[in-house]
């Protein structure tokens, strides 16, 4: 949430710049969300792997 909030706050700050600063930085945020994908705990959860998924011995037999 914490990351979510400082996207926020950039977005707002950005309405107080002049036009070629403000276009610049709206491609720099842009990426910056790309990088860090979704950023929803949802999203998150559901991607998330137990380490008992991510590591199957190949000497256990089920």
């Amino acid at each position: 949430m914490a990351v979510e909030r400082f996207f926020a706050d950039a977005e707002e700050r950005l309405n107080n710049l002049d036009n070629e600063r403000r276009q610049r930085l709206e491609e720099r945020l842009e990426l910056a969300r790309a990088m860090m994908g979704s950023i929803d705990p949802l999203d998150f959860i559901e991607n998330w792997q137990a380490p008992d998924e991510r590591y199957r011995s190949k000497y256990r037999e089920d």
